[in-house]
């Protein structure tokens, strides 16, 4: 029987041949089980939210915008925490702190290899002007930090001559309005299909492992049931 190939960037391949195995079960960590538990987590809210299904597309005519679909702010912030967690490298780099925790206990030096180039095409892409058409040639982390921080999404407003502040201010006041959700809105959803592909590969093995070893459960409080209040029926 045929087997699919594994390709760079596309998961099929490695899920058709089933999980892999753990090279060293002793040496897993509860922390192993919280990072990865909450990287997968981190990945299902966003894929769930309303940012996600939500229209990103505007129509131009004669230089005015006819009409435009966009997610709303509150859609755009709950999705910008997440998205924050995943690469914000001083306090959290989720994704990357995932893929090496990953990485570092799969007995497969394929897996390896192709975690590796997803986490290479994250960066890239997070430092590459934006998608499908550049704002003055910031890159997607620049302008996601420019909102977050300039705009004071995050943190209290920046003091005058912040980085982040001008930026902002640069791009909100001097850029054609409806592009500019358009391009960091589009960005994030291809910067997300990285984010899906790390995820699935590490939740087929994570699962098996977990089945097969008994490993540390991880101590997390899943965000979908944080506000639910339980009723007597």
């Amino acid at each position: 029987m045929p087997v699919d190939p594994i390709v760079l960037g596309d998961p099929r391949g490695l899920l058709k041949r089933g999980p892999a195995e753990l090279e060293d079960v002793s040496q897993w960590t509860k922390r192993d089980s919280d990072v990865l538990a909450h990287f997968l987590q981190v990945h299902s809210q966003i894929r769930g939210s309303r940012w996600y299904v939500a229209g990103k597309a505007f129509t131009k005519q004669g230089g005015q915008t006819l009409d435009s679909s966009m997610p709303l702010f509150e859609e755009f912030v709950f999705a910008a925490v997440y998205f924050r967690q995943l690469f914000m490298k001083k306090k959290d780099f989720l994704l990357q702190d995932a893929a090496d925790r990953y990485c570092g206990h799969v007995a497969c030096d394929i897996r390896k290899h192709w975690i590796k180039n997803e986490v290479k095409s994250f960066n890239g892409l997070l430092d590459s002007p934006t998608f499908p058409f550049p704002i003055k040639n910031y890159t997607l982390r620049q302008l996601f930090d420019a909102f977050m921080y300039g705009a004071a999404l995050m943190h209290k407003i920046p003091e005058d001559g912040d980085t982040s502040l001008k930026r902002f201010l640069d791009i909100y006041d001097n850029y054609p309005r409806a592009r500019l959700p358009y391009a960091i809105n589009t960005s994030l959803m291809v910067l997300l299909n990285h984010v899906g592909n790390i995820a699935i590969i590490i939740q087929q093995d994570y699962a098996h492992w977990q089945n097969a070893h008994s490993l540390p459960l991880p101590d997390v409080r899943w965000h979908d049931r944080l506000f639910d209040v339980p009723t007597k029926k």
